[in-house]
């Protein structure tokens, strides 16, 4: 582990303050935990060619959604069964 100095908004700071005490980690651990949750999101680089390699939903480009919806009612055995 390495050590390093950081400066923080008085505000930002009062808030870890308040959380460390509410949950029972140290302020540092805090950091460390959000700091390693944004590491660990992909970027939006890797958003953009997860959902560009989605292409199978371009069949559904032109489906109009509450008619799509409205065919998988009708054909819903539970909800024709409450009828």
């Amino acid at each position: 582990m390495h050590r390093t100095q950081i400066y923080l908004q008085d505000a930002v700071y009062e808030q870890l303050k308040h959380k460390s005490k509410v949950i029972g980690v140290s302020i540092s651990e805090l950091i460390r935990r959000a700091v390693e949750k944004d590491l660990n999101k992909p970027s939006s680089n890797e958003a953009r060619a997860f959902f560009d390699a989605l292409s199978p939903l371009q069949s559904y480009a032109s489906t109009e959604p509450e008619q799509y919806v409205d065919d998988i009612r009708n054909r819903s055995r539970i909800l024709n069964l409450e009828e």
